[in-house]
């Protein structure tokens, strides 16, 4: 065999070797590679993305964890180490002394728990709406730990007063028919309540003490209410006489002085004007307001209507119920103990108040 053929064999082999090689990185090798390095790239991206949202809830778990914090330390709300049943009755009992017709409380239970345990109180009653509003606001936002629920409030009509002999008919008010209970909270935890010296909130932080509409009463009345007070109806008595600022008129025989800002039947004195003999009286004629200038000299009567054209709770002559101006500071309290305002107080019994 000729070199030449010899050359040619030799090449030839090492042609389909290099060949064959090629193919098989190609076909085999490479692709197994490249999916082994595009799942390399996914993961990496994966592992990327989870990164980023560990930090976006890093930061916002941040975020909440300060404003837990500012409001944990600007905390005011006390539990007492200690807190008589005697003590909650007193002073839910002084929240009650003004405005209520009837309020009627018992224990129902006592439930313990690790971080704090708490008394339960079954309230009944009847008051005038602003002056349940009133209790509700004290009991939910002084420094005392008190939890209103189960609150249901229906409408009721009754008649104060004229019981005997000589009393007259009796006067018939609106008042709220209620029931919830009530959870006044304490603790031997320390460390969840707030520190004697924090400090009280702004009065501009709390939601307003009156409430703004009173529900039970009608925006329009059917009736009007009687003259159950005998107060002159300028619209009935004469005006007789006007001297300086103040306006006489005659009713049942009898002179009646009155000023601005005195109570008439259905509204008030606005304004006495000595210069022109003339009386503005501002009704409220069961939710439809009106001015009414009287004359001393023609006795003629100008009607003006007051206020926007949009209904608005009316009262008529029904005045709001009375509310405390200074209640009491809850038990356990450190304006409680620095006064010295609850001894294990006694229960003492209550009368229904007019």
């Amino acid at each position: 065999m000729s070199n030449e053929v010899l050359n040619t064999l030799i090449l030839s082999v090492f042609l389909a070797a290099a060949g064959g090689g090629g193919y098989y990185v190609t076909q085999r090798v490479q692709p197994e590679e490249l999916d082994r390095i595009e799942t390399e790239i996914e993961a990496l991206e994966s592992r990327e993305a989870e990164v980023e949202t560990l930090i976006a809830e890093e930061a916002a778990a941040s975020e909440e964890a300060s404003a837990t914090l500012a409001r944990w330390n600007t905390r005011y709300k006390v539990l007492p180490s200690q807190l008589s049943s005697a003590d909650v009755v007193a002073y839910l009992n002084a929240l009650s002394g003004s405005g209520f017709h009837r309020f009627d409380l018992s224990l129902t239970g006592v439930t313990p728990g690790q971080t704090a345990s708490y008394y339960t109180y079954q309230v009944t009653g009847e008051a005038y709406f602003e002056s349940l509003f009133a209790f509700l606001w004290n009991v939910e936002n002084s420094r005392g730990l008190y939890r209103i629920r189960d609150l249901s409030v229906k409408k009721n009509v009754s008649t104060i007063g004229g019981s005997g002999e000589g009393n007259g008919p009796g006067r018939q008010v609106i008042l709220a028919e209620f029931a919830f209970a009530v959870d006044a909270f304490y603790s031997t935890n320390r460390d969840i309540s707030a520190p004697d010296s924090a400090i009280t909130p702004p009065p501009e932080a709390f939601p307003s003490r009156r409430a703004a509409v009173n529900p039970f009463f009608p925006f329009i009345l059917e009736t009007l209410p009687n003259n159950v007070d005998d107060l002159v109806d300028p619209e009935q008595n004469p005006l007789v006489s006007v001297i300086g600022g103040t306006a006489v008129f005659e009713r049942g025989g009898e002179l009646r002085q009155l000023r601005s800002g005195d109570r008439v039947y259905l509204g008030r004195i606005a304004n006495v004007d000595p210069t022109r003999a003339r009386v503005v009286v501002d009704y409220n004629r069961g939710g439809i307001r009106e001015r009414v200038e009287i004359d001393l000299e023609t006795g003629e009567r100008y009607r003006q209507a007051l206020g926007r054209q949009t209904l608005s709770p009316s009262r008529g002559s029904v005045p709001a119920g009375p509310t405390l101006d200074a209640p009491p500071p809850a038990p356990g309290t450190p304006e409680a103990i620095e006064a010295g305002t609850y001894q294990s107080a006694e229960i003492t019994p209550r009368t229904p108040q007019n």
